[in-house]
C-alpha cells in the first residue's frame, strides 16, 4: 500500500508518529506531539499522603511537575538495570506531567494500516488506545490524559 495520497496537489501520508518506550520487558508508546521533552531522573520531592505510585514533585526550569512511575502505577515490574531510566514529560493540554519508564526506545513513523483495535477483554483499559504492529512485536498505544488524569487530582488534593 501506498502512504502517500495525492489531493489537489498536496501529498499527505497516512501515518502517525510515537515515542516508544518499555515499562518492565513490554514496549508502550504514545503520539509524539504529547511528548514536551524527555529527561534524564531528576531529584524529587516527595508528597505526603500521595499514592505510593507518584515519587514526588521535580522542578523543571521554574515549572513545578508532579511524577508518575508508570511501572507501580500499572502493577509492572520494573527492569533490574535502572541506567537507562528516563522521564517522559507529556504534555495534557493545562498540565505537564514527568512519567518514569525504564527506557526510551525510538521514535515510530507507524501507517494507519498497522494500527490496530484493542481487542475487548477488559474495561480498566480504557487509556490503551490501541496496538501498534512494528515488524514482529506489537506496541501497546496508551492515552496519557486518560491514564493520569484520575492521579492528578488525587496529588493535588493530597497537596
Amino acid at each position: 500500500m501506498n502512504p502517500f495520497k495525492q489531493t489537489n496537489d498536496v501529498i499527505t501520508v497516512d501515518s502517525k508518529r510515537f515515542l516508544e518506550f518499555a515499562l518492565g520487558k513490554e514496549s508502550y508508546a504514545i503520539e509524539l506531539l504529547k511528548v514536551k521533552e524527555v529527561i534524564t531522573p531528576p531529584e524529587m520531592t516527595p508528597i505526603p499522603k500521595a499514592p505510593s505510585y507518584v515519587c514526588g514533585l521535580m522542578n523543571l526550569r521554574g515549572l513545578v511537575l508532579t511524577v508518575i512511575d508508570l511501572r507501580k502505577k500499572l502493577s509492572i515490574t520494573p527492569s533490574e538495570d535502572t541506567s537507562q531510566n528516563g522521564v517522559i514529560i507529556f504534555d495534557l493540554g493545562e498540565r505537564l506531567v514527568g512519567v518514569v519508564v525504564d527506557s526510551i526506545q525510538r521514535v515510530l513513523n507507524v501507517e494507519e494500516d498497522n494500527i490496530k483495535p484493542v481487542p475487548d477483554s477488559d474495561k480498566n483499559n480504557s487509556y490503551i488506545l490501541g496496538v501498534l504492529q512494528q515488524e514482529s512485536k506489537l506496541v501497546m498505544w496508551i492515552d496519557p490524559s486518560i491514564l493520569l488524569d484520575a492521579d492528578i487530582r488525587k496529588v493535588q488534593e493530597a497537596a
